[in-house]
């Protein structure tokens, strides 16, 4: 019985669903069962289940399967990739190999010729297939074993032709479509290519976090031609490999089945064996997260929308590098933003598109700095302003003369805490006065690792290791590790968030340039701020993160 007429009857779909989906199939010729799937008609495991019954095939679960290294290697990864099939046992002269396509069984004959074995065959599902192949044979290892078999590229006395001709072959293309096709479908926010001596070192950034990528070893031997290929990408000088260099690229990849944008930003650094580089990925089709999806507690939030809604002052999110401050910002405008309100935006780069926002993109080469560029801003009539980052003087006294000429500006800094941007401002040369009329609320940040919902557990607490302060608790929760983590307990961020607002005491105190760690204090006194510490561990007591992540992004 053909597979649609098996769902059919067993009650999965209705003939109708069967007879679109058949429509889809003569037109496009692809698989029923993923035309079925991209419809939503039917889910994985029943379409596994059925396809075993239609084949008489034992269905395994791939993620839960170990396999031996030498059993893998019975197998070249070219094979694996080209049949879609891995082996995952082997007995007494017969290799039993998973699969996700049964209707290419007759290849089977090429496996038997290569091993010298009989084949089994058992079913798996497509999605988890793919992943077993990229974790045990790594990214893009059949495009190496390809590249390692053919010729070398013709050397001509031109060393930039050379490295056009390598950069341009097809298997590289695909093995650096590989390795960014891997790190966005790992949520990597950076990609690192580091040479060696002996070594390409491929890392991706995921949740704050460095992580290897599981590559070959044989990388090495092509780092060059890669480096050439993104930098063919990114529109740079190939044969520039003296000097840094900066460039974008725009690439189009599908993610759970739909086709994103995204923006990469792309820095080559020569270094002692070669030239490095790394790539910010930035999700250009991204949703702009809402505040309370980023974490901020409710009491929080509801002081912060109070904050956004004034006329005037100057409103700051503070925190280190990849701390979420601008996505914090693109969620307050997006949150205050209508047709009666004109907010523009100077920022260094314009990292997402908001609608009904106003953008400029800082450009120092033709004088258009964040200062420069808030200037001429001014003079278009905006309600909101938005500053990508006060950096110096100039930005800094631009950015309080809009603020109390009644406009309602929003920037970032670099300090620890929400109080220290009051000293960091008067550091930057800005008058006492003009910091305390001016200034309104400052928000300082930080993003902690949350814990996996799949793996998650409650743990029992060891009450000597916990701080001083901590809340008492007896469990806490914790990730074991999965795959879904790549083993590391934790899946995806939340923000840890610290609110300062100003009051007429911290004004004062502000214009006796008294340090952060006394307005601070006055200011807790006073129930004008809630500490990052706090909201950091009441989040860890909701088993969003855990404690040993707190105390490290809070650890000065």
């Amino acid at each position: 019985m053909s597979l649609g007429l098996l769902l059919v009857e067993r009650g999965v779909i209705n003939q109708e669903a069967l007879e679109r989906a058949l429509a889809d199939q003569r037109a496009s010729g692809e698989r029923l069962d993923r035309i079925l799937l991209r419809h939503g008609s039917v889910g994985r495991q029943q379409v596994l289940d059925a396809l075993g019954e239609q084949f008489h095939l034992p269905i395994v679960d791939l993620a839960e399967v170990r396999v031996d290294q030498t059993i893998l290697q019975m197998l070249p990864a070219q094979v694996v990739s080209r049949q879609s099939c891995v082996p995952i046992a082997h007995d007494s002269g017969t290799l039993t190999v998973a699969t996700s396509d049964p209707g290419n069984l007759f290849e089977l004959d090429e496996l038997r010729l290569l091993t010298g074995c009989a084949i089994e065959v058992a079913l798996a599902d497509e999605d988890e297939l793919h992943k077993f192949i990229r974790a045990h044979y790594g990214v893009g290892s059949d495009t190496l074993e390809q590249l390692a078999a053919g010729a070398a590229p013709t050397v001509t006395l031109d060393e930039s032709d050379a490295d056009v001709q390598a950069a341009s072959e097809a298997s590289v293309i695909r093995l650096v479509n590989d390795i960014l096709g891997e790190a966005i479908a790992e949520r990597a926010t950076d990609v690192h290519i580091e040479p060696y001596e002996r070594e390409l070192t491929v890392r991706y950034r995921i949740d704050g976090v460095l992580q290897r990528a599981n590559v070959p070893a044989t990388i090495h031997r092509f780092g060059a031609a890669i480096i050439s290929r993104i930098k063919i990408m990114a529109n740079l000088n190939i044969a520039e490999k003296r000097k840094p260099q900066d460039g974008r690229i725009t690439l189009r990849h599908k993610v759970e089945g739909k086709v994103q944008e995204f923006d990469l930003r792309v820095s080559v650094i020569p270094m002692l064996f070669g030239e490095g580089v790394v790539l910010r990925v930035l999700n250009k089709s991204a949703v702009l997260m809402n505040l309370e999806d980023l974490g901020m507690p409710a009491g929080l939030l509801k002081r912060w929308d109070a904050l956004i809604s004034r006329p005037h002052g100057i409103l700051l999110v503070t925190g280190p590098t990849g701390s979420g401050k601008s996505t914090t910002l693109y969620g307050s405008l997006n949150r205050i933003v209508s047709d009666e309100i004109k907010a523009i935006t100077v920022e260094d780069p314009v990292e997402y598109h908001v609608a009904g926002v106003n953008q400029i993109q800082v450009n120092t080469k033709v004088g258009l700095t964040f200062s420069a560029g808030l200037r001429s801003v001014l003079r278009h009539d905006p309600d909101v302003v938005m500053i990508g980052e006060i950096r110096d003087h100039e930005t800094a006294e631009t950015a309080v003369q809009a603020s109390l000429t009644g406009h309602l500006v929003f920037s970032t800094l670099h300090t620890n805490d929400a109080a220290g941007a009051t000293t960091r401002l008067l550091d930057m040369g800005v008058e006492p006065f003009l910091v305390a009329s001016s200034v309104e609320g400052i928000l300082a940040q930080r993003l902690v690792r949350r814990v996996c919902k799949e793996c998650a557990r409650p743990t029992q607490v060891d009450q000597a290791t916990l701080p001083s302060d901590f809340p008492g608790a007896n469990t806490l929760m914790v990730g074991a590790g999965c795959r879904a983590c790549r083993n590391t307990g934790y899946r995806g961020r939340v923000g840890v968030f610290e609110l300062f607002t100003m009051t007429d005491r911290a004004r004062e105190m502000v214009m006796h340039r008294k340090n952060a760690r006394e307005i601070a204090l006055a200011s807790k006194s006073e129930g004008a701020l809630t500490t990052l510490r706090e909201d950091g561990f009441a989040k860890v007591l909701a088993g969003h993160t855990t404690l040993n992540e707190v105390m490290t992004a809070l650890a000065e």
